[in-house]
């Protein structure tokens, strides 16, 4: 009995060191410059609400605001970080959403870029090998 239960142990631990560790998720989220001039507030403000939970970095210049969030875990999607409710100034809450003009999923449009290359040189390879069937081929 000790010996089952000692190789049960020992093949929990060992499974436990060769787990996956899940992946970190990307997102995007952008805002328009003139709704957050009318909130009175500024990414780097609503920042600090995200910076709490997640790894966060703020972007402001010519083009639109925007935050890059990264989530240490893989299950969260954007709706539910829409839902997330933060500090917009001192006196206003609201959800992410609410505020955010769009939040985009960067490991989605990857997999989805990296899918329509894989497709197109799949394309390009077929038309190559067709194209040289009917050169090799004799005209009379």
């Amino acid at each position: 009995m000790k010996r089952i239960s000692f190789i049960i142990f020992f093949i929990s631990i060992v499974s436990l060191g060769f787990a996956k560790e899940p992946e970190e998720k990307t997102f995007l989220i952008l805002f328009d410059k003139a709704e957050l001039k009318a909130n009175k507030t500024s990414t780097t403000y609503i920042e600090l609400s995200l910076n709490n939970v997640f790894k966060t970095k703020s972007y402001a210049g010519n083009s639109d605001a925007a935050i890059i969030v990264k989530v240490p875990y893989d299950n969260l999607d954007t709706c539910q970080l829409a839902d997330f409710f933060i500090r917009v100034n001192s006196n206003k809450v609201a959800s992410l959403g609410e505020i955010a003009l769009q939040i985009i999923d960067m490991n989605e449009c990857k997999n989805t870029y990296d899918y329509l290359v894989a497709s197109f040189d799949d394309k390009t390879q077929k038309n190559k090998k067709s194209g040289k069937a009917v050169k090799a081929a004799p005209s009379p």
